[in-house]
């Protein structure tokens, strides 16, 4: 009995710190990335070609989102240009789940820029969740224009 109660307990504490140094390298990766990329990424090219919007709670890419990102693909290619795609969503929902949806909005985007032809080894993704809005404010015009991903070229 008592090596049974052993065997969980150190298979418990192997789970939580496999769990916590995920965590963690995940928010140094990312916390990493928003750093360096600092310098490298210019929000000066940013259009509205540049910047696709989300349905409340969506990572689905509409008609017009889709066109946009056949013109940007093109422009890339034809540069031979690196992207960063960013992934934000509104204040509501935790900022673990909205980190998780601008994550999900971000690789959206990078999947339909690798379909029409931009290699994946140009295309860097990072989610921002909440942190960054466009619009300040608790109403749905400010929410519709942060349910958004940017696409920046370097």
């Amino acid at each position: 009995m008592i090596n049974m109660y052993k065997t969980s307990l150190i298979f418990i504490i192997v789970i939580l710190t496999s769990c916590s140094s995920v965590s963690m390298d995940r928010t140094n990766d990312a916390t990493a990335i928003s750093a360096s990329a600092s310098d490298a990424y210019e929000d000066y090219g940013l259009t509205s070609q540049n910047i696709l919007y989300f349905a409340y709670d969506k990572s689905e890419i509409n008609s017009e989102g889709r066109a946009k990102i056949r013109s940007l693909a093109k422009v890339i290619k034809d540069n031979d240009l690196s992207v960063r795609v960013e992934g934000h969503c509104d204040e509501r929902g935790t900022r673990e789940y909205n980190l998780a949806l601008g994550e999900q909005r971000a690789k959206t985007v990078a999947e339909l820029l690798i379909i029409n032809g931009v290699s994946s080894k140009k295309i860097k993704t990072v989610s921002y969740g909440e942190e960054k809005p466009a619009l300040p404010g608790s109403n749905e015009k400010s929410w519709s224009k942060n349910r958004r991903a940017l696409i920046k070229t370097f």
